[in-house]
């Protein structure tokens, strides 16, 4: 076993690389014990294959598109670097060992950029504008969430930053001889460079074109969000007037319950903000996933508006949850993940010539069903009496009174259908108050 302290050192490396990846395993190697030199090539490595995309695609980030540092210590790399240096300032006896953190913290960083900018499937033919035209660590960020939906506005800011850099490098090549065009030609070629970092920062931070109130009406939704976990904008408004954030007029608030609506739909996202399924109701993502701090409730929420209880043809009874697109997908995911049971089936086709996908979390299992519906009863607001006759079809033996569990939830689930409904009714040979006699007891 060779020394751990020694991965990562670079004085001895016996090779020349290119690609940051491949010249931290290969310095890390060369420290083994078993290593020799000689059966090392003696030219350099002009391409690696550890730096190919599908590599860097392979290195995930975290669903809101935290940095690898923000989303495992919390902290960014500039913050731990200028807290380092000032360690190293206090520390003078630790100089070498703080500077060898700070490397270490570069290479981390520098890593975590090219598998950002690899990630995009439209990077390859744009990586040098990409680190031209900015890569704070917001601009990151944005490019993880954003890069591939708002691509075609970033492709033309690289576009025309490439063009006028082009320019530029023409123009600088033939200095001594310049003109009137040239010197036309240089000032058009450094306005639109300009225009193309803006429209680069702007595509990636949309939300920064809006009035200061309503950014910080954004960033406090943000906040408490975090703090209380899911909330309609209506209790999300209520709390900002308590909080004195948001400024009233003749005792009015200039904030409204749907303007902040519009504002999170629109801008949300920038802000790790998404619509929850309930109606008016958003949640806030983390890097552990969406912030909620009652599971069962909300479960229940997307339940009653995006789900359903029913027993099928041959009596099994089951539960479903269904969302479509990215968003409905991350829902889906992350309320698998947090109450621990059911079938994910992602990424259904809606039909063969739509690009739109369909996402479901089923229940199948009796102890699944059990769970879920046990869980969620008290907090149902629209599907509580299917929920109720489900438990105690499952619970029941009797095949008479399951039969009519069977009925009364299948009318449950129709009843606003007023022709379906009727149709059932007439089918089952039963009038409405027979339904009426099932659901006593439940």
């Amino acid at each position: 076993m060779w020394g751990s302290a020694l991965i990562g050192d670079e004085y001895d490396l016996p090779i020349k690389v290119d690609d940051i990846l491949t010249k931290s395993v290969v310095s890390s190697l060369s420290q083994h014990p078993n290593f020799t030199y000689d059966k090392m090539p003696k030219q350099p490595l002009l391409k690696s294959s550890l730096s190919t995309s599908n590599v860097y695609k392979s290195l995930n980030f975290p669903p809101n598109g935290d940095g690898w540092l923000e989303s495992s210590i919390g902290r960014s790399a500039n913050d731990m670097i200028r807290s380092l240096r000032k360690m190293r300032r206090e520390n003078k006896t630790q100089t070498d060992e703080i500077d060898g953190m700070i490397e270490d913290i570069r290479t981390l960083k520098a890593l975590e950029t090219q598998a950002t900018i690899k990630s995009l499937s439209w990077s390859d033919k744009h990586d040098y504008a990409i680190r031209n035209l900015g890569l704070s660590d917001t601009n990151l960020k944005s490019l993880r969430k954003f890069g591939e939906t708002r691509s075609t506005s970033l492709i033309q800011a690289c576009e025309m930053y490439e063009k006028a850099e082009s320019t530029l490098k023409q123009l600088d090549a033939h200095e001594s001889a310049w003109g009137p065009e040239e010197e036309q030609a240089w000032a058009t070629a450094m306005s639109d460079r300009s225009t193309a970092k803006k429209m680069w920062r702007t595509t990636l931070r949309q939300s920064d074109n809006l009035k200061k109130e309503d950014q910080n009406a954004l960033e406090y939704a943000s906040l408490i969000l975090q703090k209380k976990g899911p909330l309609t904008t209506k209790n999300i408004v209520e709390k900002g007037l308590d909080d004195g954030i948001f400024v009233q007029k003749k005792n009015v608030s200039v904030m409204t319950a749907k303007r902040l609506g519009g504002l999170l739909k629109t801008y949300g996202e920038e802000f790790d903000i998404y619509k929850a399924a309930q109606r008016s109701t958003f949640v806030k993502m983390d890097h552990t996933g969406l912030i909620i701090k009652d599971v069962w409730s909300y479960a229940a929420g997307f339940l009653d508006a995006d789900g359903s209880i029913f027993i099928t043809e041959r009596g099994e009874p089951r539960a479903s949850f269904v969302a479509t697109g990215t968003r409905g997908r991350t829902h889906c995911e992350q309320m698998h993940k947090a109450l621990g049971c059911g079938v994910l089936a992602l990424d259904q086709r809606i039909s063969k010539k739509s690009k739109r996908t369909t996402h479901r979390l089923m229940f199948h299992s009796k102890a699944d069903i059990e769970k879920l519906l046990k869980g969620i009863l008290p907090h149902l607001k629209m599907k509580g009496l299917q929920a109720k006759a489900v438990l105690e079809f499952i619970d029941n033996s009797d095949t008479t009174r399951k039969s009519e569990l069977k009925r009364l939830v299948t009318y449950e689930n129709w009843k606003d259908d007023k022709r379906k409904a009727s149709a059932l009714l007439q089918d089952w040979g039963i009038g409405a108050e027979d339904l009426t006699k099932y659901a006593e007891g439940l």
